[in-house]
Parts: structure tokens; C-alpha cells; sequence
């Protein structure tokens, strides 16, 4: 029964209660020493960034690339529902891959990796293969929102898990660094979709998709592994970790996040279409953001490495609020392009900056699997509500520019009731708001 639960620590039940009670920097320490497995360095740690790149773009970055899917179901495929419903389709898919989280945190504790990996593409593949045939709306969400959203939940949090595992020192840089997998799936997905979709149709385009999902991740399958020293039995599942006030007050941050932060990434192609941009434009412009995306998502984990993750998400957080209250402000393209960069760059660290700061606030290693995937549960509701709670502000006149004011100006204010809860974390963490230290 051991072998079975615990697969790759079979060679170590005699030393269970030991490795159980030892802290994160001592696993390290220890992993240190195993030339197989180094910290900071080596082929086999940058292969685990190689791999958590692929993970990235096949589960994080496909809400980075539901634009082009939410532009084609408003305007081509289901004209007759409006966006706000059709916004449930991402949402819903965000709300089963943040879901899907902790039941794979669990896993991962145990040392379920490769089990993992090959789930979650599964179903990320059938979900795809289901939704070139469907044409309705709650086919197309149960296919594109649930199955896909489950299997890419089971395969989110292993790069955050598997890279705090390999790295410590340069922890925020590496998972920056594999998290622009997600931001690059938002352009090659989307940028050749657009085209595909005219030549030859939507069915097989998303099944070309499909194809490319199986076989990259197969290179994960192949190249991502766990440290030998890693874990025991696992963290026991319950909620008793949110007696931890500094992560409980992080992981409402975080929750808040996931609900704003994804808004002009869902809605600035319609946006764009509305103020008479063309469609083919509008569709750039998704593509843009996101190749902002991929600086955001390591020059501010570069920092974060040095000040801390909460110290290096305050000023990122008001940065996104002032970019976004901005958007009404954008009524062409030049403007629109501008602002697009710019939030593109600052949201890449808002969004994949919490991961990493989790598993620093977390004082033992064996529950990092078991402490981000209950932050991912709570910051699931955020993820669920968030763009069709701001979706749904959508004005019906003829004016663009008042259309979407609320949708802009709710994301920000969501986004500033995070920024307080930064602020709390902080207070809990260092016993004063203005006290120095990494945090």
C-alpha cells in the first residue's frame, strides 16, 4: 500500500518521521547534496523550467487566448448570446483550472506527477476534440469550460510546486521565466486562430490545437520530475492552514487578482471592434498584451527574488488599477496599443508573482502542494465571478467608450480591494505597514 501512495518515496519508509518534521531550506540543503538534483543550477533543475513553460502555456494560457475564442463565438458562431453569457465559457474554464489545484496539490504531495501530467492532458484533449464539434452554447461550455478546465487544473500548479522544489535563491526569476509559457501561448494560439478559422474552419482548427497540447506536453511527461527528498505523506487536508494570518490575508489578495486581472484580456478585442478598430486588429491586440506579458512575468519576478513577493505586488497592483481606469481614455489604436502593452507588462507579475510568494510563506516544505492548492480553491471564486460580474456592467448604446467604462472601472476597483489586502499581509507579516523586510 505504501509503494502504491507513495510511488517514488518507497526506498525511504524508514525515515518518514524524520523527513516530515524538516524544514523547506533543509530539504534543499539536503537535495543540495545529490548531484542528481541540484539547487540553483544543472541540467536536470533547468529542464524542470523547460518543462514548466510547456505546463504554463497548456493550462494558464489558455485564458490568455479565450479572446479570440470569445470574438468568434459573439460574432460568428453563437451571434445570438450575448457576451456577458458567452464570458461564462473562460470563467468557468478559470474557475475548474484554479479548482483543480489542490486535489492536484494533494497528488503532487504524494508524489503523483507523472499521473498528473497525463490526466490533465487527457482531458484538456478530449475537450478540445468535443468542442470542434459542438455548436451550442452549453455543449460548447461544458466541453470548453469543464472538461478542459479540470485537466488544465490538474496541471497548473505543478510548475509552481516543481520549481520551488529546484530552485530557492532564484525561485521568483525560474518560475517567471517558465510562466511565459503562458503569455506565448496567448500569441501562438491566437495569432494563426484568427486565419485558420477562415481557411479551414473552426472545427479542425481547434483539433489542430488539440494536437499541438498532446504533443507538447508529452515533452513535460518526459522532462519534469520530483526531488528524491521531497515530501512524505503529505500535508493532511483541512483548512486549519488559514490560521496563518499572513497567508490567509494573501490568498484574499490573490483571490481579488484573479478576479480583475484577466478583465481587458477578455473584453479589449470587443472593446477595440466597438470603437471601429477591425476585426483582424482587435485580434492583434489580444497578441500584443500578451507579448507584453511575457516581460511582465520575469523582470518583476527578478525583483521579487530580492524584496519579496508582497513588496514587489503593491506597487504592481496600483500600477494595473491607474493602466486600467485609463482605458476609457483609449478611443483608437495608437491609444489602444499603448495601453495594451502597458497592462500587459504590469499583469504578468500580478498574476504569476502570488504562486511563488505561497510556497515562501509556507514554513514547511511537505505542504506546499497542500497550501497553494487551497490559495487556487479560494482564488477559484474570484476567477469564476470576476469577468461576468464585470461583463455584465457592459452598456448596449451606440457609444463604445460608456459601454465599457464600468467593465474597466469594476476590474480596478476590485483589483484596489486586493492592493489592501497586500497592505494587511504585510502589517501581519512585519508587525507594522511601514516596517523594512522581504516579505
Amino acid at each position: 500500500m505504501v509503494n502504491e501512495r507513495e510511488p517514488l518515496l518507497a526506498q525511504r519508509q524508514n525515515s518518514e518521521s524524520w523527513i516530515s518534521e524538516i524544514r523547506a531550506h533543509e530539504v534543499a540543503r539536503t537535495a543540495q547534496d545529490n548531484e542528481d538534483y541540484p539547487i540553483d543550477h544543472g541540467y536536470v533543475a533547468w529542464m524542470q523550467v523547460l518543462g514548466g513553460f510547456i505546463i504554463f502555456a497548456n493550462s494558464w494560457g489558455l485564458p490568455n487566448a479565450f479572446g479570440v475564442f470569445q470574438t468568434y463565438y459573439v460574432n460568428t458562431l453563437m451571434p445570438s448570446v450575448d457576451a456577458a453569457s458567452i464570458a461564462w465559457i473562460g470563467s468557468i474554464q478559470l474557475f475548474f483550472t484554479t479548482v483543480g489545484c489542490l486535489p492536484a496539490g494533494v497528488l503532487l504531495d504524494r508524489g503523483y506527477l507523472k499521473s498528473l501530467i497525463a490526466a490533465g492532458t487527457i482531458l484538456e484533449v478530449v475537450g478540445l476534440i468535443l468542442t470542434s464539434f459542438f455548436k451550442s452554447f452549453w455543449a460548447i461550455l461544458f466541453a470548453q469550460g469543464v472538461c478542459m478546465g479540470v485537466g488544465s487544473g490538474l496541471l497548473a500548479i505543478i510548475p509552481v510546486v516543481i520549481l520551488a522544489m529546484f530552485f530557492e535563491k532564484k525561485r521568483m526569476l525560474a518560475t517567471g521565466l517558465a510562466s511565459t509559457g503562458a503569455s506565448v501561448a496567448g500569441i501562438v494560439y491566437t495569432l494563426p486562430m484568427r486565419s485558420l478559422f477562415i481557411r479551414i474552419g473552426f472545427a479542425w482548427t481547434v483539433r489542430a490545437f488539440a494536437l499541438v497540447i498532446l504533443l507538447t506536453n508529452l515533452i513535460a511527461f518526459l522532462v519534469m520530475r520530483l526531488q528524491r527528498q521531497y515530501g512524505s505523506k503529505g500535508s493532511d487536508f483541512g483548512f486549519h492552514h488559514f490560521k496563518d494570518l499572513p497567508y490567509s490575508a494573501f490568498v484574499c489578495a490573490f483571490t481579488l487578482f484573479v478576479a480583475s486581472s484577466f478583465v481587458p484580456f477578455f473584453f479589449v478585442q470587443e472593446y477595440a471592434i466597438g470603437l471601429g478598430v477591425s476585426k483582424d486588429m482587435a485580434f492583434n491586440l489580444l497578441s500584443i498584451m500578451n507579448a507584453a506579458n511575457i516581460f511582465g512575468r520575469f523582470v518583476p519576478n527578478y525583483v521579487a527574488d530580492r524584496y519579496g513577493g508582497v513588496n514587489t505586488l503593491l506597487p504592481l497592483s496600483v500600477a494595473c488599477i491607474i493602466t486600467m481606469c485609463m482605458l476609457p481614455l483609449a478611443q483608437n489604436l495608437p491609444g489602444l496599443i499603448a495601453i495594451s502593452t502597458v497592462y500587459g507588462f504590469l499583469s504578468g507579475g500580478v498574476i504569476i508573482i502570488p504562486g511563488p510568494t505561497i510556497t515562501d510563506l509556507s514554513p514547511d516544505n511537505t505542504e506546499i502542494g497542500m497550501r497553494l492548492g487551497l490559495a487556487y480553491l479560494v482564488a477559484a471564486f474570484g476567477g469564476l465571478l470576476g469577468n461576468p460580474l464585470s461583463g455584465a456592467l457592459k452598456g448596449h448604446e451606440t457609444n463604445a467608450v460608456r459601454n465599457f467604462s464600468g467593465v474597466w472601472f469594476s476590474g480596478a476597483a476590485i483589483m484596489a480591494a486586493g492592493f489592501l489586502a497586500l497592505v494587511i499581509t504585510r502589517w501581519l507579516k512585519l508587525g507594522s505597514v511601514a516596517a523594512k523586510g522581504r516579505v
